[in-house]
């Protein structure tokens, strides 16, 4: 049995748990919360499951094998050094944090000790998405474009750019991934944002609510990220599309489209993310066999740096390139 405890009692771990409780061989024993009364709240929810105030209480009271960490970016504290000290694996969602010194010391510590970890970046685990890794041998790729359109999220970390570091460190991080994912690493990126509605309406947000991010690849092919967020709710989207020499290759959340001049195929995504990513990770705690886990820390690590650059471009007003990230 496989012993799971939880840092964070916000919609991420109840969407984790939703999977988990399916899975014969894991147990969810324990939660930690910003204060005990919430971690005590959250879980009389759960069967056999204690909250706990601090992370080193909950690794003191409980015996556990993996620990998945689900907290906004500036709340990170020192929760993955703690896990690391004790050699327990974890699970963290993206993005790893906001500040540069702290996400680099936790994968410095991750490299020297091979510490078993994982990023939530889920949407590797798509089928869509290794159908469109299947597509890209023989093809030539123009260029690439990505997007991620939606609304603000109505919590208060969220619109302060010091606690989120922005919407393209919180959520367009994911588009960010699946460009490195399917061709390649990073070379250089110019950033552009500004405040186009969203500040007029509300005094409090610090973020900007739209940006364009130009990207050069490793291998030259150019890319064009952008990503809003000033939609009403329940309107968006979210994909990458490549233009290629035999058509064109288009991922969204829900399918995947490849047109050709007499072609059009429409795969739809069947398989839950979310669970293959989990079920990816415990295999490797429970029998060390990492293969199937898609996103390390040292790998997400990439991602992250893609925004420290993006951040640095625009304070600089120039391209930046990620070399000094790539060590």
């Amino acid at each position: 049995m496989i012993r799971v405890g939880f840092v964070g009692t916000g919609g991420f771990t109840r969407h984790h748990i939703s999977f988990l409780k399916e899975f014969e061989n894991v147990k969810v024993v324990g939660f930690v919360g910003s204060s005990e009364e919430k971690a005590a709240n959250f879980a009389a929810r759960y069967d056999d499951t204690t909250g706990y105030a601090t992370l080193e209480s909950m690794i003191a009271q409980e015996q556990l094998d993996a620990v998945y960490i689900c907290v906004p970016p500036m709340g990170h504290e020192n929760y993955e050094e703690l896990l690391i000290d004790h050699g327990i694996p974890f699970l963290v969602e993206k993005p790893l944090g906001v500040e540069e010194a702290q996400v680099r010391k936790v994968r410095d510590r991750v490299k020297e000790t091979n510490h078993l970890t994982s990023v939530g970046y889920h949407f590797r685990y798509m089928d869509t998405i290794q159908l469109f890794r299947d597509m890209l041998p023989g093809v030539q790729v123009g260029t690439v474009t990505g997007k991620w359109m939606g609304s603000m999220p109505d919590v208060y970390w969220w619109k302060n750019q010091a606690q989120s570091g922005g919407q393209f460190n919180e959520q367009t991080t994911h588009i960010v991934d699946l460009i490195r994912f399917l061709f390649g690493e990073v070379k250089s990126i110019y950033a552009q944002e500004a405040n186009a509605v969203t500040k007029e309406k509300d005094a409090s947000v610090t973020v900007a609510d739209v940006g364009l991010f130009t990207l050069t690849m490793e291998n030259g092919v150019i890319v064009q990220i952008s990503n809003t967020a000033v939609l009403p709710d329940g309107v968006g989207e979210v994909g990458v599309k490549a233009y290629t020499d035999q058509g064109i290759i288009d991922w969204q959340t829900g399918h995947l489209e490849k047109r050709t001049s007499n072609k059009l195929e429409k795969y739809l995504t069947k398989q839950n993310p979310y669970r293959r990513e989990s079920e990816a990770f415990l295999h490797a705690v429970a029998t060390g066999d990492r293969s199937k886990i898609l996103s390390s820390y040292e790998d997400g690590w990439h991602s992250f740096a893609v925004a420290l650059a993006a951040r640095k471009s625009l304070l600089e007003k120039r391209a930046i390139e990620l070399a000094e990230w790539h060590e």
